[in-house]
């Protein structure tokens, strides 16, 4: 089993297997000291977090935030959601070794495993992230209408917006639920850079207009 396991061919399932063993047990530590992993990094990564690249398009961060969302990144919590990857990837790496072991005596070569086991792990995140969103508790009263963000501080996290350009940022509510808009600013000439804090003033379709926060 160690063998198999410590492979060259299992190598990156491995790793990644181990990486889950290495959140868990810190996870566990964590809580025994009165803090929360999950919680952390999840309050982290809003602010922290620079997921696209200077200069994107609408169209760009439309189609970020819709990957995003299809791989339920918005809607299970970060460590969650990496476990999620992490376990999903291992676990078809090693199915795929396994059956190839059985039926021809010989793995797979990792060229072959890695597209395999990232497109499976696609799915996973799609429907198993789905499905441990349902279960996960919520507090139902907490829902809050897109128009409730007014007034709310977000952070830009993709590219940079100018007027009539928009850029993604993340919004907390006030429960704390992330929400994920586009924004601009208000006044033409002024630019939001990512990591930029903004204040929602009002919105038109899909996008926020948008003024710099200054705490």
């Amino acid at each position: 089993m160690a063998d198999f396991l410590l492979t060259q061919a299992n190598l990156p399932f491995t790793l990644s297997l181990t990486f889950v063993l290495i959140l868990g047990a810190f996870e566990a530590f964590s809580l025994c000291t009165g803090f929360s992993l999950v919680g952390a990094l999840d309050n982290w990564a809003p602010s922290d977090v620079d997921v696209g690249s200077h200069g994107a398009g609408p169209s760009e961060v439309n189609g970020l935030t819709e990957i995003a969302t299809w791989l339920c990144l918005d809607r299970l919590p970060l460590l969650i959601w990496f476990v999620l990857v992490a376990v999903s990837f291992s676990i078809t790496g090693y199915s795929c070794n396994y059956i190839s072991l059985t039926l021809s005596n010989a793995l797979l070569p990792q060229s072959a495993t890695l597209p395999i086991a990232l497109f499976v792990t696609a799915f996973c995140c799609r429907y198993i992230g789905a499905l441990v969103a349902r279960i996960l508790p919520k507090n139902e009263s907490s829902a809050v209408s897109i128009d409730g963000l007014l007034g709310r501080v977000g952070t830009v996290t993709i590219g940079c917006a100018i007027k009539g350009n928009p850029s993604e940022a993340i919004v907390k509510d006030q429960y704390l639920q992330q929400h994920y808009v586009l924004v601009e600013p208000e006044l033409v000439g002024i630019e939001f850079n990512s990591g930029t804090q903004v204040v929602l003033l009002r919105r038109q379709g899909m996008v926020w207009s948008a003024a710099r926060f200054d705490s």
